[in-house]
């Protein structure tokens, strides 16, 4: 299968292409032709050291998208609506994967009692919260705003949000996560499910339709708190019986 990571120079993009690049044809993808195709060929020397002999390229996002059966989506939030219009020429038919986030830590307002609901602008660095949330968007998650933008016989699961990207990344680790799997399309979860056991120690659990989406993108936010608070490291999710 020939996959697509749009943002694949990111860190969660890299253990990716490194944890699929040993199975698949993956695209790097990039703003910048230069640095998807740098960082391509970094990630096919790691994989060499390890034995495998991958097959990775690097292209420019538009390209990538177009050339892919499968398109992830590792992007930043913000950056949802530029980046979908740059693609969306090829994105016809083919199944979209979304890992984004909406997730901040400037966002979160801690309001005091007697202090009004409406805080002026300049007064909001007084109320910031020292920790980070899920900020809603107004579509409800970010794979719902996404929905839209997308052409009409393209297919939208969303998956992969509570991976953490360092572990992911390192190939010397045993990783041992569930993975939340929504979307519409059995026709697509399945195909995403396979992608999910691709990568060893990864178990893909459906959590229902691309409405549920929401769910699993603010776990995210939690699972960053509960690192940060109680001093561990890269912290998912597993479900038990």
């Amino acid at each position: 299968m020939k996959i697509a990571i749009i943002g694949g120079t990111g860190s969660i993009g890299k253990g990716f292409a490194l944890r699929w690049g040993q199975k698949h044809q993956v695209i790097v993808g990039s703003r910048e032709q230069e640095k998807a195709r740098a960082k391509a060929a970094e990630y096919n020397g790691i994989l060499k050291d390890y034995g495998f002999k991958a097959d990775i390229s690097g292209d420019v996002n538009e390209k990538a998208a177009s050339e892919a059966d499968v398109v992830l989506l590792a992007i930043r939030y913000g950056q949802i609506a530029s980046t979908i219009e740059q693609i969306k020429p090829g994105l016809e038919g083919k199944i979209v994967i979304s890992v984004v986030v909406p997730m901040e830590k400037d966002r979160c307002i801690i309001v005091p009692e007697g202090v009004p609901l409406e805080i002026p602008t300049n007064s909001r660095e007084d109320y910031k919260a020292d920790y980070f949330c899920y900020v809603t968007p107004p579509a409800g998650s970010a794979a719902q705003e996404i929905a839209p933008l997308l052409p009409e016989r393209t297919e939208l699961v969303s998956a992969f949000h509570n991976v953490p990207a360092a572990k992911l990344a390192n190939l010397d680790i045993e990783l041992n996560y569930d993975v939340g799997v929504c979307g519409n399309s059995m026709h697509s979860k399945n195909i995403v499910f396979g992608l999910v056991r691709d990568i060893p120690g990864m178990r893909p659990m459906d959590i229902g339709p691309i409405e549920t989406s929401s769910m699993v993108e603010s776990i995210t936010p939690l699972l960053v708190n509960v690192a940060i608070r109680n001093h561990m490291k890269d912290v998912g999710i597993k479900f038990v019986d």
